[in-house]
């Protein structure tokens, strides 16, 4: 469905790292074939998967393009690629909801601002993903009309800085984002929702969560500095509101909390693991 569109200036290039994504990959293309704007291309950027990644790709009229690393290098690679003046960094296990796209680039032509937050529901799967997207969800209430990060971006915004620090498996959209505010960034929320889908496990988690905490080491910059005390505070008012939102159901309240400690424990021992070397 790759379409730049008479004018170039006006495209939205969407860029999705994936890795063994064929299970979500669908609903995530379908979700943003059917926004109405215009002048779309899709770049799923893919970290040599074995599955049927690169056919669904295809199928769905995106440009397919490999590239080994992290999460943050295929994001810079999909920039790089990127025909449009707008770039929107989405997750395979992400949909769109209808006419995110068109109110992204209105805020961003007639408000004149640098990047757009779009407001996220995580959505659980299973019991272990229903706990996780209970902490999740929290986390976006805890964090406001403050919290969020921009999934939408200006081009030009993004080539005057070092976009994502390719290092981190954890953080780096936090990171290149705290960067940007440092410079004055222009932000505006979007109407629309982006649904997150949680498909979790202890097991996955433990892996994910040790791979992430081995990367924190990484986070410099002579800007901004890891956010471990604002990532605290968070954590505290995150579970005030997850004990909110938590009534209807005990056992996801408990799985919840197991999996949150299973998550720090795997990244605290992930970053110490690092420290050792």
């Amino acid at each position: 469905m790759t379409s730049v569109g008479d004018g170039v200036g006006s495209c939205v290039s969407v860029v999705v790292p994936t890795y063994n994504s064929a299970k979500y990959l669908p609903l995530c293309l379908e979700s943003v074939r059917r926004q109405k704007y215009p002048h779309l291309e899709i770049l799923v950027v893919d970290n040599y998967s074995c599955d049927e990644t690169q056919r669904i790709a295809e199928a769905f009229g995106a440009t397919f393009i490999r590239c080994k690393g992290s999460q943050a290098a295929a994001r810079n690679m999909g920039l790089i690629h990127a025909k449009g003046s707008y770039l929107l960094f989405l997750d395979s296990d992400q949909q769109l909801g209808d006419g995110v796209v068109a109110d992204c680039v209105f805020l961003c032509s007639n408000l004149v601002v640098d990047a757009v937050k779009i407001p996220e529901v995580f959505v659980g799967l299973n019991f272990w993903g229903k706990c996780s997207a209970l902490w999740k969800n929290s986390v976006v209430k805890a964090g406001g009309a403050t919290g969020g990060i921009p999934r939408f971006y200006k081009k030009q915004t993004l080539q005057q800085q070092l976009v994502f620090n390719d290092e981190l498996r954890w953080w780096e959209d936090q990171e290149l984002y705290q960067r940007l505010k440092s410079t004055g960034l222009k932000e505006a929320w979007c109407r629309g929702k982006v649904v997150h889908s949680e498909a979790d496990s202890p097991q996955k988690a433990i892996r994910k969560y040790f791979s992430y905490g081995h990367s924190v080491v990484a986070f410099k910059s002579n800007q901004v500095k890891a956010p471990y005390s604002t990532t605290f505070m968070i954590t505290i008012s995150t579970l005030v509101q997850m004990i909110k939102d938590s009534g209807r159901s005990l056992s996801i309240f408990l799985g919840c909390l197991f999996l949150v400690a299973v998550k720090s424990l795997s990244a605290v021992f992930g970053f110490l693991s690092r420290l050792e070397r």
